[in-house]
């Protein structure tokens, strides 16, 4: 029997003027699952996630949210964009609210939650990504790792069906990535579905259980981590591999 599928995207294309970034995307991702998007930059991994969700709509293809069609939803894509939560590369928080106002924010704006729920359900999710100590402070006051975390929490708050995660710790020194990928593993074992774009290769290797290798707007190839990692079938992913472990420690 199949596992559920949360996310079906279908020979998916977008182009910037004449530069052709997204040249007919197509993969699913079932309930539970941790797909990691690896590739050289440039490559369209972000412009991927960002059509996913329609902040970048796409040129042509189409996407599905279980059996909810997400492009040509129009007036109901704020309310599909509930259900998916998009942790950005550097932070995107409100600097004029403490971490529990980011958190809350969006509660009581979006899904009209009263103050007292919103904030009860903020505080729960700063204590999953071990913040509630924090609550009070604002991002300029928070570092880099704990911002983001504070980025993963409000995401969280809105309850949403799949995790998009845009390089999220490509703007964090190596001592707080760790804190970042702390938190996304354990929501991987609580069985998050999550689609992740990151250099991350120990992570991708530990975490995912797929890997998908994009170069010029493709997809060049995919699999299991072991397979992908350590067994690939293009010759193109094995060279990035190899670069990408001299440069990262991978």
């Amino acid at each position: 029997m199949s596992k559920e599928k949360i996310l079906t995207i279908q020979d998916l294309t977008k182009s910037f003027g004449d530069n052709l970034v997204l040249d007919g995307i197509s993969f699913t991702v079932e309930k539970g699952e941790v797909v990691v998007i690896i590739g050289p930059s440039g490559t369209g991994k972000s412009t991927l996630l960002r059509c996913v969700n329609q902040l970048t709509p796409p040129n042509s293809g189409r996407v599905w949210l279980g059996e909810q069609e997400i492009t040509g939803s129009h007036g109901n894509i704020n309310r599909l964009r509930q259900d998916i939560g998009f942790v950005f590369q550097h932070f995107a928080l409100f600097n004029h609210l403490s971490a529990l106002g980011n958190v809350e924010v969006g509660l009581y704006k979006v899904k009209k939650m009263s103050r007292e729920e919103a904030r009860r359900k903020a505080l729960e999710e700063l204590r999953r990504v071990g913040l509630e100590d924090h609550k009070d402070k604002f991002p300029a006051e928070l570092s880099g790792g704990q911002q983001q975390r504070v980025g993963i929490a409000r995401a969280l708050a809105m309850d949403p069906k799949i995790m998009l995660f845009d390089e999220p710790t490509s703007a964090l020194d190596p001592e707080l990535t760790g804190e970042v990928l702390a938190v996304m593993q354990d929501l991987a074992k609580a069985g998050m579905t999550m689609v992740v774009v990151s250099h991350e290769i120990g992570f991708a290797r530990t975490v995912g259980n797929r890997i998908i290798f994009m170069e010029h707007g493709h997809i060049v190839e995919q699999g299991s981590p072991e397979d992908l990692l350590f067994r690939p079938q293009k010759d193109r992913t094995g060279e990035f591999l190899k670069k990408i472990g001299e440069l990262y420690g991978g």
